[in-house]
């Protein structure tokens, strides 16, 4: 079941968008749940972490995602994205095009992806 929430690794604290193994209502959710803490933020301090790993995605994940990413970009610092693999890389390809952001950056593990997160 997709969750949200914020964790605390290394002194530094980094919201979690567990997606992973997650339908698509879900998902769906989640987001909507992760832009509501996100906007109650400074402009440039959100650490996130987005892990879609064997989750479901469809033409509406992959809608709501795009608007998720252009709404988030003046909170967002650095986010790190664990289980893209397929069908997710391209969604994942169309979203980076669509928002414009730079810092998003693909990690193979969601512990590879906390490290890096916390070193930012």
């Amino acid at each position: 079941m997709a969750s949200v929430k914020f964790m605390e690794h290394k002194g530094k604290r980094i919201l979690h968008m567990d997606f992973s193994y997650s339908e698509i209502n879900e998902i769906i959710k989640a987001i909507d749940e992760a832009a509501k803490l996100i906007e109650k933020e400074p402009p440039v301090s959100v650490l996130g972490l987005v892990d879609v790993t064997a989750s479901r995605f469809d033409k509406a994940v992959s809608d709501k995602l795009k608007d998720f990413t252009a709404h988030n970009k003046p909170y967002m610092k650095m986010t790190a994205i664990v289980g893209i693999e397929k069908i997710k890389k391209v969604i994942y390809l169309a979203v980076m095009s669509f928002s414009g952001r730079k810092n998003l950056i693909l990690k193979d593990t969601v512990e590879e992806a906390n490290d890096w997160l916390a070193a930012q």
